[in-house]
């Protein structure tokens, strides 16, 4: 079974912090207003619960719903380093050096080249039309 880290020690993204606070904000106005309802129906000394709820719950809401998470600094999980080995000698004579050779036509890559209209062959033509003049 895999093993799970923790990379980052980042907190909760603001968003989602926001979207929990607006939930217990709306699930304590919700259960104050069951206290207020049920208010109409309760007799006797049951009625202090109700009215309790009807007071302390906006307080309670107000204070979970302003409630914003604080970052807890939590360890950084970091997985145990690989070892990286050498690779085992080949059967290669070590006192020959391996030659690579390259059997390619160099491309010249310009500015020029990448012109609309440019082509390889008119180059020989460029260059005539500017070569300098004889002054004889």
């Amino acid at each position: 079974m895999s093993q799970e880290y923790r990379v980052t020690s980042a907190g909760v993204s603001a968003a989602e912090d926001r979207s929990h606070r607006m939930r217990m904000y709306f699930i304590a106005m919700a259960l104050r207003v069951a206290c207020v309802v049920s208010l109409f129906w309760v007799h006797g000394w049951w009625v202090i619960l109700p009215a309790i709820g009807t007071v302390v719950l906006p307080w309670f809401a107000v204070m979970v719903g302003n409630a914003v998470a604080t970052e807890t600094r939590t360890e950084v999980d970091a997985p145990e380093p690989l070892e990286i080995h050498a690779a085992p000698e080949a059967d290669s004579p070590a006192d020959e050096p391996t030659l690579i050779v390259l059997d390619v036509e160099p491309a010249r890559r310009s500015a020029r080249s990448a012109a609309p209209g440019y082509s390889e062959g008119r180059t020989a033509d460029r260059t005539a039309d500017h070569a300098p003049e004889d002054a004889s």
